[in-house]
């Protein structure tokens, strides 16, 4: 899997940040026992941004999982965590970049759990253990603003 993401926003809260607790705080799964065969997955995941006070940010991740098998769904999960960081400082962290260190670190920080958790869930189902793949991060494209166009076209003599 792969996330875009605004790396500069993210060290700009990263350097002041340290991961304090990380806690499941909700989980929910079934499976279709009839429905067998090899299965197709899907994952989707939202990481946000939740309280900041006296310098500790909460961050919650929910992750949704769902896999079929034939066109019919044989698993469904949801998994949410809560994490801590103590953002030290004393100015206020922007908005923005908070949004993008909660989606990024706390898909960083939560990912490992998240992947042992459906190991074993889709192995106690009794389909084989579903491995999450990597999470790759790449960098967010910068938005143009007006002053920059997108390309000048040769002019024509």
């Amino acid at each position: 899997m792969e996330r875009t993401v605004d790396f500069a926003a993210i060290a700009r809260i990263a350097k002041k940040a340290e991961l304090k607790s990380l806690r499941l705080i909700a989980i929910t799964a079934e499976s279709k026992p009839s429905v067998m065969g090899t299965l197709v997955p899907n994952v989707e995941l939202e990481c946000k941004p939740g309280t900041l006070e006296g310098g500790m940010l909460e961050v919650l991740c929910e992750y949704t999982f769902t896999a079929h098998s034939n066109e019919v769904q044989a698993v469904s999960s949801t998994i949410t965590y809560l994490l801590v960081y103590d953002i030290s400082g004393v100015e206020s962290p922007n908005e923005e970049d908070l949004a993008e260190f909660a989606r990024a670190n706390g898909t960083l920080n939560s990912w490992p759990f998240v992947r042992e958790v459906l190991f074993g869930l889709t192995s106690r189902m009794g389909y084989p253990p579903y491995t999450l793949p990597l999470m790759h991060f790449s960098t967010k494209p910068k938005e143009k603003t007006q002053a920059e166009p997108d390309e000048v076209a040769p002019v024509a003599e």
